[in-house]
């Protein structure tokens, strides 16, 4: 098999584990690490050395993310605080206060001026930046809160939960709209279409569901995989979902999410966040292995439908 996917980093980020990597939107060539030693570092990709170290917070870092314009970070802690940081003044803008435990993951709003987290206490919080409080809490999972994702327009966002759901919020209403529940293990990972009323979830139960946006049901969903479901995003051209787990990439046609029409092997481990990169159509991996941090780069993966290879479901699944 030719090498599709290389490492292109590896190095000791922190002083004690990393627990969380986020690669920058808009260039990709930004990364921001927390680790238990209770550091943010910020890293230009390819470089060995950290461009600075952020200190000041309380607790282990558990999640992070920039803004759209990588000029905002927002940190959450396992004491359940967050704290925005301004990257051009290297200062920290302010704390927030809300989740009675830890922050499990962060996520900023299309438009900017608003970001949402959640938390192991079960809780959905939408913040505004601007007064630096919370504007609205959505109780509704029964376990902690494993992923957050809006919508392209911004008026819904999506959770998955340790409680194996998905959940479709209205913002604008300021409720729950729906509820899918069909995956059998921890939601891991979410992703909606830039463009179409599709929305796709990744999970420890080792398979992706496309879930349509119109009826709010399953219009996909993928042959078991061998490991855990860490990352989906939908890719190329947006007519493919991408779903990343420790040993495998695969890419699955919309229309067929069942079978798989590309497929990498790979052996990173703690993988933490993708990124595809365009026009070359690479994609950026980061992955965390206690204080180690590594870098991943995979080749482009094709839709082909002519070549459609169907994994086979594993023994006992």
């Amino acid at each position: 098999m030719s090498r599709r996917v290389w490492k292109l980093q590896d190095f000791v980020a922190h002083t004690g584990r990393v627990q969380c990597a986020r690669l920058g939107e808009k260039s990709g060539q930004v990364l921001a690490t927390g680790g238990d030693d209770k550091r943010v570092n910020i890293w230009k990709v390819g470089k060995p050395n950290a461009m600075m170290s952020l200190t000041g917070h309380t607790s282990s870092v558990e999640c992070l993310v920039f803004d759209k314009q990588e000029e905002v970070l927002i940190v959450g802690c396992a004491g359940g605080s967050m704290q925005c940081w301004n990257l051009e003044y290297r200062k920290m803008a302010g704390s927030l206060t809300g989740h009675r435990t830890a922050c499990t993951c962060v996520e900023f709003h299309p438009y900017g001026e608003f970001f949402a987290s959640g938390s192991n206490d079960t809780n959905l919080k939408i913040w505004d930046l601007r007064r630096k409080s919370c504007i609205q809490t959505y109780p509704g999972h029964s376990a902690p809160v494993s992923a957050i994702r809006f919508s392209p327009h911004g008026r819904w966002v999506a959770t998955g939960g340790l409680d194996n759901q998905v959940k479709i919020w209205d913002l604008t209403a300021g409720k729950q709209m729906k509820d899918l529940d069909l995956h059998k293990g921890p939601v891991t990972s979410l992703s909606f279409h830039p463009k179409e009323y599709l929305l796709v979830s990744g999970s420890a139960d080792r398979t992706v569901i496309l879930w349509s946006l119109e009826s709010f049901l399953s219009v996909g969903v993928s042959s078991i995989g061998t490991t855990p479901v860490q990352a989906v995003k939908f890719y190329p051209e947006e007519q493919a979902v991408l779903s990343a787990s420790q040993d495998l990439l695969r890419l699955h046609p919309c229309n067929a999410v069942s079978n798989v029409s590309d497929c990498l092997e790979v052996d990173w481990k703690g993988l933490q966040d993708i990124r595809l990169c365009y026009p070359e159509e690479k994609l950026l991996a980061v992955s965390a292995e206690g204080s180690q941090l590594g870098l991943w780069v995979a080749s482009a993966l094709a839709c082909i439908d002519l070549t459609i290879l169907t994994l086979p479901d594993q023994p006992g699944s």
